[in-house]
């Protein structure tokens, strides 16, 4: 391949400038020469090969990245001088390095955000949790259970009660039920954490 034509697109944001260059590379014989990352955001993909080639798929890159309104510049340089591929081949070895902060910085960023986001799904389970707890512990010495469900309590016996009653009552009443059947399948910690539907099951395993 002839390498004398050198093609240029300018695009605003790293991602505009990979978009352009993937539709480049794949619609027509050319090759990467560098990605220069600019200041403001903008960034320039530089290709080579031959003339025809290198216009062909400077407009093909300048369309995908008008498309997702990022294109800013193209330019083609018909057999470039050798002094200009000198100045890119200095440069080639610093962008290298520069890319692979770049990508270094985007790892870390990310890594950072996901922990970020962990750490705050985390806080709030245990505000949920705390939230259960007060009100079970605040709510508890003023429960009353329905009429229906109160005629069949019995101290130490086995109880029996129907889903349809059990899903009537809310979550700190049926925690109170639950202590007082005294289950084998749930603990007295268990019980203040449970949720309604772990209660109504556990209630009904007895």
């Amino acid at each position: 391949m002839e390498k004398s034509t050198l093609g240029l697109i300018e695009t605003y944001g790293f991602i505009g400038a990979v978009e352009a260059l993937d539709v480049a590379l794949k619609s027509a014989n050319v090759e990467l020469v560098s990605c220069e990352f600019v200041k403001a955001g903008i960034v320039t993909i530089l290709i080579t090969g031959d003339v025809a080639s290198v216009k062909a798929s400077v407009e093909a890159a300048a369309v995908a990245a008008d498309r997702i309104g990022t294109l800013l510049n193209t330019h083609v340089i018909a057999r470039a001088d050798d002094e200009v591929w000198n100045i890119i081949g200095g440069r080639k070895k610093d962008n290298i390095e520069e890319i692979k902060e770049r990508i270094k910085e985007d790892l870390t960023f990310n890594a950072e955000n996901k922990e970020n986001s962990l750490d705050q799904e985390d806080l709030e389970v245990e505000a949920e949790n705390t939230t259960d707890v007060v009100e079970s512990e605040d709510i508890t010495e003023e429960l009353i259970i329905s009429e229906n469900v109160l005629a069949k309590e019995v101290k130490q016996d086995k109880l029996s009660y129907t889903r349809e009653e059990l899903e009537t009552l809310k979550v700190p009443e049926l925690r109170s039920l639950a202590r007082k059947m005294e289950l084998k399948s749930l603990t007295k910690k268990q019980i203040k954490f449970s949720k309604k539907e772990q209660l109504i099951e556990a209630i009904l395993q007895g």
